[in-house]
């Protein structure tokens, strides 16, 4: 492989493997840890409602005790399922796992070889295996999390 062809592969690389990853690493980060968020806020927002029922309930309007026993009673169940289903879909290991192979690229990107500082061919070569081959071990970590989930996962 000489030095433009060489160059050319890392242009490819880069845009197509390396960037195409980053960012949907990147997306998917921000999209458990949005739910996450959601999750919780909106489980607070329950509690909350259930505890301003409560406090609400004394009042004696026709019809208004029953509605707020209601959500005395609805709000923690809500609440509980909602933390439930946030627990069992994971949203912040999946954020976590996909952080952190956001982070692990974000620090071999600092390290990109250049075609204009490796001098001789052979050299900006070995250093561009090296960083593929960097890049690859994240991708495949990640990848090796996925494999482990769905070998010891729940059985259907």
């Amino acid at each position: 492989m000489n030095q433009q062809e060489a160059d050319q592969f890392f242009q490819l690389y880069q845009r197509y493997r390396f960037e195409h990853q980053f960012d949907f690493y990147t997306k998917r980060y921000e999209e458990f840890s949005r739910a996450q968020d959601q999750a919780i806020l909106c489980s607070i927002g329950l509690s909350f409602l259930a505890m301003l029922a409560g406090a609400l309930e004394t009042l004696s309007f026709p019809g208004f005790r029953v509605a707020c026993l209601f959500f005395v009673a609805i709000c923690p169940i809500l609440s509980s399922a909602l933390a439930g289903y946030s627990a069992l879909y994971g949203f912040e290991q999946q954020a976590k796992l996909y952080e952190d192979a956001r982070i692990n690229l974000e620090r071999i990107r600092a390290y990109l070889p250049r075609v204009e500082q490796t001098a001789e061919k052979g050299e900006f070569l070995d250093c561009l295996n090296e960083y593929v081959q960097d890049v690859e071990a994240i991708f495949k970590t990640e990848q090796g999390y996925w494999g482990q989930i769905s070998r010891h996962g729940p059985q259907i």
